[in-house]
């Protein structure tokens, strides 16, 4: 069996067939009694987009999966919920017919697994130590977006993660010089690359990466770690994180309907709080919201994004953290929802980096500095809620 706070296959497979995320409400109703509220748990995962597999690389390089699979079934690609595998990092992704990287049928290809895990308590799959995937470059003569695993260590790109232009968010990354050449090898988790921070105290030159050991004042050179080294009241949580740690996470949300307007009997916005245990210590994590038009083709599909300026949580040294944030208009009704804004997942995420981007949810890709924890699609629940809120009045 899983540890209690995993869900199980079968757990995965009813919510996905009952849609249990949205069972028990009725129509809003102008008293906004019970009726304008949700709970629901959010389900553990190692995955965000399909493409790059997973969020989790291990020592290989190869990606470690607790989500939804892309299997061939009788010649056919099929999407299975529940999953627990490795993943080839030579995986083909969908082609086109010149033999290069095309995700815009997502479905098109299966994944190349190298072994299913076993996830139950005692299993030595659960000692699996995570590592950030690769990345790079930005830009290439490859399809999809920025390059996952990075260039080099596999024959093709499996990140189809971006907008049109190849690029997540184009106004913090890359500059005009970094398209084509920064590459980000895999790092363990805890050792992932924070801007400004390297947890040695020691200062580096940016161009050479070599140790910067500038001139004292008195003309002699500073001690071994320099005279501008890091603070030295930062520090992160340097142990190693294990697959079993990750699944250890417990993550609810509640969704409360508010500002009721009598004239049109509908809500215009709606509360959340995303409530965690048993995350890491000490870190930050993003509430990350997708629309509607994620999940249609268009020729510029919104990509998910964190739920709000505010949609941010920072755990406390036991691992607990609480984000509470409000959303105007969450959930126009799916027959007019014309410009695709109506959120139908919401998903929280590791910012390894320890970076928070304003409107951006990323700099580099899925996997490289945010990292999917639970979502309430991971059991293929592709609309968590049956609620349906209208714009704010003019005037």
């Amino acid at each position: 069996m899983l540890r209690r706070n995993v869900k199980s296959i079968v757990s995965l497979i009813t919510i996905a067939l009952m849609g249990s995320a949205t069972a028990g409400f009725s129509e809003p109703n102008q008293q906004g009694n019970a009726a304008n509220y949700l709970s629901v748990d959010l389900v553990n995962t190692t995955q965000g987009p399909l493409w790059p597999p997973a969020a989790f690389m291990d020592e290989n390089g190869d990606f470690v999966l607790v989500g939804a699979t892309l299997s061939q079934v009788d010649g056919q690609v099929q999407l299975g919920f529940g999953q627990a595998a490795i993943v080839s990092k030579n995986t083909v992704p969908p082609l086109d017919e010149n033999g290069v990287e095309n995700f815009s049928n997502p479905f098109g290809a299966p994944y190349t697994i190298l072994r299913q895990l076993d996830l139950s308590e005692n299993s030595k799959d659960r000692d699996i130590k995570l590592y950030t995937n690769s990345y790079g470059p930005a830009k290439g003569d490859f399809g999809g977006g920025p390059r996952i695993p990075m260039q080099g260590e596999s024959r093709y790109n499996l990140n189809g993660f971006s907008n049109p232009d190849g690029t997540n968010c184009p106004d913090i990354f890359p500059s005009m010089s970094q398209e084509d050449t920064f590459t980000r090898a895999s790092f363990a988790l805890e050792k992932a690359p924070i801007v400004g921070f390297m947890g040695d105290d020691v200062a580096y030159d940016v161009n050479t990466g070599e140790p910067y050991v500038p001139v004292a004042k008195n003309g002699s050179e500073c001690a071994p770690f320099g005279c501008e080294g890091e603070d030295k009241l930062h520090n992160r949580p340097d142990k190693s994180v294990t697959l079993g740690d990750w699944l250890a996470a417990d993550v609810t949300m509640e969704v409360k309907l508010i500002n009721y307007d009598r004239s049109r009997s509908s809500y215009t916005a709606a509360k959340f709080k995303v409530k965690a245990e048993n995350l890491l210590p000490n870190a930050i994590y993003t509430v990350v919201a997708t629309r509607s038009s994620f999940l249609q083709p268009s020729p510029m599909p919104r990509l998910p994004h964190a739920a709000s300026l505010t949609s941010h949580m920072i755990t406390d040294e036991k691992g607990r953290g609480t984000a509470r944030f409000s959303i105007e208009n969450p959930f126009p009704a799916r027959e007019t929802d014309d410009a695709g804004t109506r959120i139908v997942a919401m998903a929280l995420g590791l910012k390894s980096d320890y970076a928070l981007l304003g409107g951006c949810t990323l700099r580099f890709g899925a996997g490289v500095d945010i990292h999917a924890v639970a979502s309430t699609a991971a059991a293929g629940v592709f609309d968590f809620t049956n609620f349906v809120t209208v714009p704010k009045s003019e005037g």
